[in-house]
């Protein structure tokens, strides 16, 4: 059975697009699905796999592809798309860029006309679930204003297979982090927390094998695995890695793959925690396998090193007025709400520069 069902419902297989995608089109009634994609959905033969499983009854439009810069120009865009054309399902393929335009494009339609989501994730930056974040729209809603969650979620490991290894590494380090920042999080919710241990004992077993090992198979699952786990974990909150990796996208720092800059804010954040967390980080490096439970940020660090991604923010070449930018911002998201740790502006402005 690849079927799972925690807050709503997941494929999860080898191979399940084709059986899953007509079964969840037929679930919500639709036969005009909107198809959109990012720049993570790969080349041509993600998109044919997905028309090819599309049920013969089916109408689909094609959206042009997304990237952050032009999301906000888009959104109307693709609003009066899904418009003129009928569109009764929307279906995101590829990574977290797409999962949150769909969110917030569902979320502007009228209740009586809502589309119903079904994402496709193909790398494992996201897979649908968790805050929703786009720079340059309203991305930061109260929560009860948060568009609805997907009705439907098809993790097919093969998607993600050919994902370039820097993308796979910064992308893998971030959910890594999620899991790690969820289970910090205020909120008091024990399955969610051991929903997020295991995501972070599968992402030290395969993260670094996923991206030293071409095409590995088995361990592309597990990583979707952790994606996932961070997503349906995410409903406790996330922390202050997670507010300044949202404050440098927003101030268009982060050029490239969404998430390579976690290794660098991660351990001055666990190292301000600290004093706030009690026993968890020993249950992080237990979980990590790291040799050394009092010191889970050099254990992440290290890691991150050994992946490839920047151990600063140094390339950023940042200056007192960004600085102070990306501390406002940081301390007003959403984040910092479930940090374990009060932040204030100063107190990010402080961590931004030790990870510089």
């Amino acid at each position: 059975m690849s079927l799972i069902t925690f807050l709503t419902r997941v494929h999860f297989a080898d191979g399940v697009l084709e059986d899953a995608l007509p079964e969840a089109l037929l679930r919500v009634s639709s036969s005009r699905p909107l198809l959109l994609m990012d720049e993570d959905a790969g080349l041509g033969a993600v998109l044919d796999r997905v028309h090819d499983a599309l049920p013969a009854t089916c109408t689909p439009t094609d959206f042009p592809k997304l990237n952050d810069q032009d999301a906000a120009s888009r959104l109307q865009a693709a609003g009066e798309v899904l418009r003129l054309a009928g569109c009764d399902s929307v279906v995101c393929i590829g990574g977290k860029t797409v999962m949150d335009f769909g969110r917030l494009l569902a979320g502007k339609s009228e209740p009586s006309r809502r589309p119903a989501i079904i994402t496709v994730p193909t790398t494992v930056s996201s897979v649908g679930l968790g805050p929703v974040h786009m720079p340059g729209l309203t991305q930061r809603l109260p929560q009860r204003k948060q568009p609805e969650l997907p009705a439907a979620i098809l993790c097919d490991p093969t998607m993600t297979l050919g994902t370039p290894k820097d993308v796979l590494a910064a992308h893998g380090f971030k959910a890594l982090v999620n899991c790690v920042e969820a289970f910090l999080a205020t909120a008091y919710n024990p399955p969610a927390d051991g929903i997020a241990l295991e995501g972070m004992r599968r992402s030290g077993l395969y993260l670094e094998r996923a991206v030293f090992e071409d095409n590995d198979l088995n361990a592309h699952r597990e990583l979707l695995a952790v994606a996932l786990n961070a997503g349906l974990a995410a409903q406790k909150g996330f922390g202050g890695a997670e507010a300044l990796a949202r404050a440098t996208q927003d101030e268009g720092l982060e050029t490239g793959t969404y998430g390579r800059f976690y290794p660098a804010v991660v351990p001055p954040v666990l190292a301000f925690n600290a004093p706030a967390v009690g026993e968890r980080y020993a249950l992080i490096s237990r979980a990590l396998e790291f040799p050394d439970e009092s010191n889970v940020a050099d254990g992440l660090s290290q890691m991150g090193r050994r992946l490839g991604l920047p151990g600063r923010l140094a390339s950023l070449h940042l200056n007192e007025d960004q600085l102070d930018s990306l501390a406002r911002r940081a301390a007003a998201d959403p984040a910092n709400l479930t940090n374990p740790r009060h932040a204030t502006h100063d107190d990010y402005r402080d961590l931004l520069r030790q990870a510089l």
